[in-house]
C-alpha cells in the first residue's frame, strides 16, 4: 500500500514552470536562446516563429517549461488577478554591471509573489565581471545566495559561450524537486492565461500553461467570465495536439472574448469554476445603483478586513435611496503593493487600507498612475472618507501633495553638511525634487505665508542606505543643495 501511494505521488509530480526576470540588457533573452539552442531573435524578426509565450525543453530526461513573455508589469498583472503562473523565477544579473534599477524592481515583484528565486549571474566572460560584487549588492536587497549564508541558489554563466547554462538547468531541476510540484492529469482542470489577443484571421488566441488536470480538444471551458469550446490546440512548436497535461504550454482557439492575462481557465461546470466566481475578489454591494465606486481594500488581519467590509456595506445599504454601489475589485490582508494600484487603475478605482503600510514604491506608482491611495488608523476616518468619495465630495488634497515631511532631528557632520532627519507625512520625497522649507505645517498656510528657503534634494538615506524615493509614514535622512543652515526641528519640507 505504501509503495502504491508513493508511485502515485511521483507520477503526479509535474515539470517546473519558470520565468526569467531582471534588468534590461542583462541577458534574459540570450539565456532563453541558449537554453532553447535556437536563435529566437533572428527567427522572430523573420516572422516565422510559432510564438505562444512559453516553451518546454527536456534536460536530463526531465521537462522544464519556460515562460518567455512576461516583463515585470505582466508578472504583476498575473499576481493582481490571482494567477500564479511561475513556480520558480530566475533573476538575471550581469556580472559586469551588478544590481540595477530594474533588478531591484524585479526583486520587489518576486518577493511580493513569494516565488522561489535562482540567481543567474550572467556575462561572466566579459571584462570587469565581478560575481562577488553582484552577490554583495544583492545582499543589500535582502537576496542572500548560499555562499553568502542565505538560501537562494546562484549560478554563474555566460549565455554567449554557453558556460554554466547546463548548471542553471540542473539548479532548476534540483529546486523543483525540493518544491515537489504536483499536478494530477486526472484532476480538475486549472490552466493560467499567459497571453491573449485578437487575431484577424484566427479570432481570439489564448496562450496558457496547464497547472492541473488535462485540457482536451472539444472541452468546454471558462475564463474571465467567458465560456468557450476548445476548437484547436497547438503546442509551442506549432503542432496541433489533442490534449495538454500539467505544465504543458498550449495555444487555444475557441474563445469569443479575450480573457485577462493571469486568469484561470477552468472546466465549465466544475466545482473550481464555482469557487473561482466566489473568489474572484469582485463583489458589488448595491448592484442596481446608477453610480459605482470601485475599491481595492487591504487590512492588517482577516478579521479586521471583514469588519471594515461590513461597515462599508452598511454605509451603502443603510441609505434610504441607494444611488451608488461599492465594487470591491480586490480585498486582502497585508501591506499595499503595486498589484493593488494596477488593479485600481484598471478599474478606475481607489486603494483603501486599514492599519497597513503604503511602501514608497507603491506611493510612487500611485502618483504616476493617478490612483488615490490612502491608509487609515481608525474606522471612523475610513468611513468618513469613503462617504465623501461616494458623495463625490472627497477632497484630493492629500493626493495632490507631491511630498511633505516634518523635520524631527538634525545631524551635523564634520564636513559641515547637515543631514535632516525627517518623517514623510504625505506623498514622497525624491532625489532631485525641489522643496520649500516652512516653519509651520503647509496644511495651515495662508496666502501671506512665504517659504523660508528653497532647495533641491541632493541625497536621501533610509537607514544607512542611499535611496531614490521615500514614501509616506517612513523616516529618512535628507541632504539639501544648497544647504539651509537655519533649518530646525519642527520645520517642514514641501515638494514643489
Amino acid at each position: 500500500m505504501v509503495n502504491t501511494k508513493k508511485n502515485t505521488s511521483e507520477k503526479n509530480i509535474r515539470a517546473p514552470i519558470v520565468t526569467i526576470m531582471g534588468h534590461v540588457d542583462h541577458g534574459k533573452t540570450s539565456i532563453l536562446d541558449a537554453i532553447r539552442k535556437t536563435n529566437l531573435t533572428e527567427k522572430e524578426y523573420g516572422g516565422i516563429t510559432q510564438h505562444i509565450g512559453a516553451y518546454q525543453i527536456t534536460h536530463k530526461n526531465k521537462k522544464i517549461t519556460f515562460i518567455d513573455t512576461p516583463g515585470h508589469a505582466a508578472f504583476t498583472q498575473m499576481r493582481a488577478r490571482g494567477g500564479k503562473a511561475a513556480d520558480i523565477v530566475v533573476l538575471v544579473v550581469a556580472a559586469d554591471e551588478g544590481v540595477k534599477p530594474q533588478t531591484k524592481e524585479a526583486i520587489s515583484h518576486i518577493k511580493a509573489a513569494q516565488a522561489p528565486i535562482i540567481v543567474a549571474i550572467n556575462k561572466i566572460d566579459k571584462p570587469g565581471a565581478d560575481s562577488r560584487k553582484v552577490k554583495q549588492e544583492l545582499s543589500l536587497e535582502s537576496v542572500l545566495v548560499e555562499d553568502w549564508g542565505g538560501n537562494e541558489l546562484s549560478v554563474e554563466l555566460s549565455a554567449k559561450t554557453g558556460e554554466g547554462v547546463d548548471t542553471l538547468l540542473d539548479a532548476i531541476i534540483a529546486l523543483s524537486e525540493m518544491l515537489s510540484l504536483k499536478g494530477d492529469p486526472n484532476g480538475d482542470l486549472e490552466a493560467v492565461v499567459i497571453e491573449s489577443r485578437l487575431d484577424r484571421k484566427k479570432g481570439v488566441v489564448v496562450s496558457c500553461i496547464v497547472r492541473n488536470g488535462t485540457l482536451r480538444l472539444g472541452d468546454r471551458v471558462s475564463a474571465s467570465g467567458c465560456e468557450a469550446k476548445v476548437k484547436s490546440l497547438s503546442d509551442d512548436e506549432g503542432n496541433l495536439v489533442k490534449q495538454a497535461g500539467p505544465s504543458d504550454p498550449v495555444e487555444i482557439l475557441g474563445f469569443s472574448k479575450v480573457p485577462h492575462v493571469g486568469d484561470l481557465i477552468l472546466a465549465k461546470g466544475s466545482e473550481l469554476a464555482e469557487l473561482a466566481i466566489d473568489e474572484d475578489k469582485v463583489e458589488i454591494i448595491g448592484k442596481d445603483a446608477k453610480r459605482t465606486i470601485s475599491v481595492v481594500l487591504k487590512a492588517d488581519t482577516q478579521g479586521t478586513l471583514e469588519a471594515v467590509k461590513g461597515s462599508l456595506a452598511d454605509l451603502v445599504t443603510s441609505s434610504a435611496e441607494t444611488t451608488y454601489a461599492l465594487k470591491f475589485l480586490h480585498t486582502g490582508t497585508g501591506d499595499m503593493n503595486e498589484s493593488d494600484v494596477m488593479l485600481a487603475q484598471g478599474g478606475k478605482g481607489v486603494v483603501i487600507g486599514f492599519d497597513v503600510r503604503i511602501p514608497a514604491a507603491v506611493e510612487d506608482l500611485a502618483e504616476s498612475s493617478g490612483v488615490l491611495v490612502r491608509s487609515y488608523r481608525t474606522i471612523y476616518e475610513l468611513i468618513d472618507d469613503v462617504e465623501k468619495l461616494i458623495e463625490g465630495t472627497a477632497t484630493t488634497e492629500t493626493s495632490k501633495i507631491k511630498g511633505r515631511a516634518k523635520v524631527v532631528k538634525l545631524f551635523k557632520l564634520k564636513s559641515g553638511d547637515i543631514v535632516i532627519g525627517c518623517k514623510v507625512l504625505a506623498g514622497a520625497l525624491k532625489v532631485k525634487s525641489r522643496v520649500a522649507i516652512y516653519d509651520k505645517n503647509p496644511a495651515d498656510l495662508t496666502k501671506e505665508d512665504e517659504p523660508l528657503f528653497y532647495a533641491a534634494v541632493k541625497k536621501l538615506k533610509k537607514g544607512k542606505d542611499d535611496t531614490d524615493v521615500v514614501g509616506k509614514d517612513n523616516e529618512c535622512g535628507v541632504l539639501l543643495k544648497p544647504q539651509y543652515n537655519e533649518i530646525a526641528e519642527e520645520m517642514y519640507l514641501e515638494v514643489l
